[in-house]
């Protein structure tokens, strides 16, 4: 039985070729390798039409750019209120704070023309290490359209100026659609440029579009609880 075996063994299965006597086809590569599109360059394919931007801006050339939307089960006035009130943002939104609002009434809510200073979360800027600057460096930010429980946009930059120019120069808008009676679409779009937004960019170019996100969940937590 073993001598059997063993010759079914030699008949059934061929001695494999040396790789010497394979010849494999030719493979031609054509083109260009590229990497895929990051979400920056994805956000700029979203961008609404119906967003109003400083026509000196340069959202083409720009280093970061964030679109983000979501629907919000409140009135879009209910909505408005919580983005106005600037001063309140830090209490349902932890990743914003240091707000100072300066109206020449007092009052500290927003409006055209309003000045503000605030530390966001939008870039990162806490992670370069410039003699320049300080740690979690404040926006001072300008209020350039406002249009009651509408539209809502801001220029900002970082009051930190580095050999290079500014920290970061960005843009914040705000379009509020009301979808039904308590019903609300929020678009939040923004763009920057400068150091921080090159270093978000090679580093970490989701940063901007993941902040932005938690920031209109948690508006709509706030105005879906009227808090």
């Amino acid at each position: 039985m073993q001598c059997v075996f063993a010759v079914g063994l030699a008949v059934g299965f061929a001695v494999p070729a040396s790789s010497a006597d394979i010849e494999l086809p030719a493979i031609v590569v054509q083109g260009q390798v590229s990497k895929p599109p990051d979400i920056v360059l994805k956000d700029r394919e979203e961008r609404s039409p119906d967003v109003h931007w400083p026509t000196a801006l340069s959202i083409r050339w720009s280093e970061i750019f964030a679109h983000n939307a979501i629907d919000i089960n409140a009135s879009c006035a209910t909505v408005w209120n919580h983005l106005i009130q600037a001063y309140l943002w830090s209490q349902w939104c932890p990743d914003v704070g240091k707000v100072k609002v300066s109206n020449n009434d007092g009052s500290r809510t927003l409006r055209m023309n309003t000045r503000f200073t605030w530390s966001g979360f939008d870039l990162g800027l806490d992670t370069i290490a410039l003699p320049a600057f300080q740690v979690d460096p404040p926006f001072a930010s300008k209020v350039n359209e406002f249009v009651p429980e509408s539209r809502l946009g801001w220029v900002s930059y970082t009051t930190a100026v580095t050999p290079w120019g500014p920290l970061c120069d960005a843009y914040h808008n705000w379009l509020l659609t009301p979808t039904s009676a308590n019903k609300c679409h929020v678009v939040l779009e923004a763009v920057a440029t400068g150091l921080g937004a090159r270093h978000a960019r090679g580093v970490y170019p989701e940063i901007a579009h993941m902040s932005h996100q938690r920031w209109l969940e948690d508006l709509k937590r706030a105005s879906e609880n009227h808090g």
